[in-house]
């Protein structure tokens, strides 16, 4: 079985750049579905994957691979999505200033007709600096906070507020490439499907829980 593209639930720019480094074929399809919210960050964000990759798996032909993400920030018990408007970001900056914030990205992938996916999630700390009124301000004038989870994006702008990363830069941007080996690494069908290169050992994430799905 050869290279196929991937179908990418997603319209996110971070993920589609992510696949793009690894040498991943991709087509994006960026799916709306009810997310939910469950009780821990870590179940959320792969429960949310597994809708969005199984609401876009009719949209994919036999024999292709398909992959959905969700990320979240949770801060103090709290998850904080994208603010969505410039009031919210000035709320969610003012939590974060000077505070350890913690990332989580659940990761879903399957292929059409297998029957089965895989499903997991990473997990990031990040430790954002003391932000004064100036930088919140001119950090909401670029727009950026306004459409990131947690009101950061670490991959652009919002990195000079970041003072370290404890865990991989990939699980932060939104698509785990630690998450994504540990499950290629599970099916070597699936993994000379997706990647350019040989498929990963099984060491690769051997610390991440997997999961496997009906599709």
């Amino acid at each position: 079985m050869g290279r196929r593209e991937v179908l990418l639930a997603s319209g996110s720019v971070q993920r589609k750049a992510i696949l793009e480094e690894l040498g991943i074929s991709y087509k994006s399809v960026a799916m709306d579905v009810d997310e939910v919210t469950l009780e821990s960050p870590s179940d959320t964000v792969r429960e949310n994957a597994r809708l969005k990759l199984l609401a876009a798996l009719p949209q994919a032909q036999d024999g292709q691979a398909v992959m959905a993400a969700d990320t979240i920030i949770w801060i103090n018990g709290q998850v904080l999505g994208k603010p969505g408007t410039p009031e919210q970001a000035q709320v969610y900056l003012r939590m974060l200033s000077g505070n350890t914030i913690e990332a989580y990205s659940g990761l879903a992938v399957a292929m059409k007709g297998a029957g089965k996916g895989y499903l997991c999630a990473e997990r990031a700390v990040i430790s954002i600096k003391p932000l004064d009124d100036s930088e919140v301000e001119w950090y909401i004038g670029t727009q950026e906070p306004i459409i990131r989870a947690g009101a950061i994006g670490i991959s652009h702008y919002g990195e000079v507020f970041v003072t370290r990363i404890e865990g991989s830069y990939s699980c932060i941007a939104g698509l785990p490439k630690v998450a994504l080996m540990a499950i290629l690494s599970r099916s070597r069908p699936l993994a000379e499907t997706v990647l350019p290169v040989p498929p990963p050992p099984g060491t690769i994430g051997s610390e991440i829980r997997i999961d496997e799905f009906d599709v």
